[in-house]
C-alpha cells in the first residue's frame, strides 16, 4: 500500500529544449551543423578518410585510419582544410 502512485501528484514533465537532449539526466546541447546535407554527402564521396584516395590525383593513402590525423597528399600537395 505504501508504494502506490499518488493519484493527486502532478505528472513528471517530459520535455527537452530544441537543440538539446537529456542523457543520464544531464542536459546536453547538440552542436550546430556547419555543413549542409549536400556538403556532408559530398564530403563522404570525396574525402580520403572515407574513400582512401586523394580527391585530386587519386593517390592511395595507407589504410591505417586510426593513427591518421592529417590527410595531406604527398603526391600532388592537396591539403585537408577541415582541421
Amino acid at each position: 500500500m505504501d508504494f502506490r502512485e499518488d493519484p493527486n501528484a502532478e505528472p513528471a514533465e517530459l520535455w527537452q529544449p530544441e537543440g538539446a537532449s537529456y542523457y543520464n539526466g544531464e542536459l546536453i546541447l547538440q552542436p550546430q551543423q556547419r555543413l549542409t546535407q549536400q556538403q556532408q554527402l559530398e564530403l563522404l564521396d570525396t574525402h580520403p578518410m572515407f574513400t582512401g584516395k586523394c580527391p585530386q590525383c587519386n593517390y592511395e593513402f595507407d589504410r591505417d585510419y586510426t593513427a591518421r590525423v592529417h590527410w595531406d597528399c604527398p603526391e600532388c600537395g592537396w591539403m585537408d582544410d577541415s582541421v
